[in-house]
């Protein structure tokens, strides 16, 4: 048996792809996970560089998501109430420039802010892989994004893309080229170098500061404390949240730097290590435990 040792509450902050799932593949267990957390009095909420679209929102209905930080932190969303809490914009002049540099050296560009989408190039192949992340019915893929003509618009997020099939090595080949190009632009915007893509986000503005804003705006009074939110994810852009707490977890399928950063560590995505580190998360906060394996642990007493 057990007992629950503080009135603390439980807020998750996890990242999608490569965490929850991989290649949309949401494991049984780890729904099951998130359930209990939430069963216990947790906040799950996903911390994401993925656009306030179709399949984030359909994720977001699915495990009972309570907020959408979106586009690398760049948008809050309130599932709930269905509505937008905050944006985060680039100036229309950045992405003037950032568009004449990806024109010279031939790059996919695609960004968006609360009601547009775009993409720079005609590129059939590489369009449908990004859009797939973004979008789940054909009909929104060939219906919501437009290609760039010359539109007045202040993005939420840009993305940069070699023009070939997504992968590392594809983009790390291209990414100096492309620093040298808009390292004059580093003082006015936040650049993170992703497994797959180059994002940029106006100056400041990441997953940590989104859940900074979120906790001392929306969770103000219910006294949460920065230290004690968890924090996971598998990429460069997750390291922003992961340097806020102490329960930070770095997934085994983790780039380099995350690994580094973060203080906790799980399995792989494909073993459920979401759903492990989030029960290891409610034991160290709270001693809340399920029942597993030969301990005699009641699911859900409190």
């Amino acid at each position: 048996m057990y007992s629950i040792t503080n009135n603390k509450k439980p807020i998750i902050f996890s990242d999608v792809d490569g965490t929850i799932y991989k290649k949309f593949d949401l494991k049984e267990n780890t729904v099951k996970d998130i359930q209990f957390a939430i069963k216990n009095d947790a906040d799950f909420n996903i911390c994401t560089g993925n656009p306030v679209r179709e399949r984030m929102l359909e994720l977001a209905e699915k495990l009972d998501v309570k907020y959408l930080l979106c586009s690398s932190g760049g948008q809050i969303y309130d599932v709930k109430k269905q509505q937008h809490l905050k944006s985060w914009y680039i100036d229309y002049k950045f992405l003037k420039d950032l568009i004449d540099v990806a024109n010279r050296l031939n790059l996919q560009m695609i960004f968006w802010d609360d009601d547009n989408y775009f993409y720079l190039k005609d590129s059939p192949n590489l369009n449908n892989e990004i859009l797939n992340y973004h979008f789940i019915s054909k009909e929104k893929q060939e219906t919501i994004p437009k290609k760039y003509s010359n539109e007045l618009i202040n993005p939420i997020k840009i993305e940069i893309y070699s023009q070939q099939p997504i992968n590392e090595c594809n983009i790390s080949n291209k990414v100096n080229e492309i620093y040298k190009e808009i390292e004059f632009l580093n003082d006015d915007i936040e650049i993170i170098v992703t497994h797959c893509n180059i994002e940029i986000n106006a100056k400041n503005i990441n997953k940590g500061s989104a859940i900074k804003w979120l906790i001392e705006n929306e969770y103000n009074d219910l006294d949460v404390k920065l230290e004690d939110v968890m924090t996971i994810g598998d990429s460069n852009n997750d390291i922003p949240m992961l340097q806020l707490t102490n329960y930070s977890y770095a997934m085994a399928n983790s780039t380099e730097k995350p690994l580094k950063i973060a203080k906790l560590f799980t399995s792989d995505v494909v073993q459920n290590g979401l759903g492990e580190a989030i029960l290891d998360y409610l034991y160290r906060l709270k001693n809340i435990a399920r029942k597993h394996m030969l301990h005699e642990f009641l699911e859900g007493e409190k």
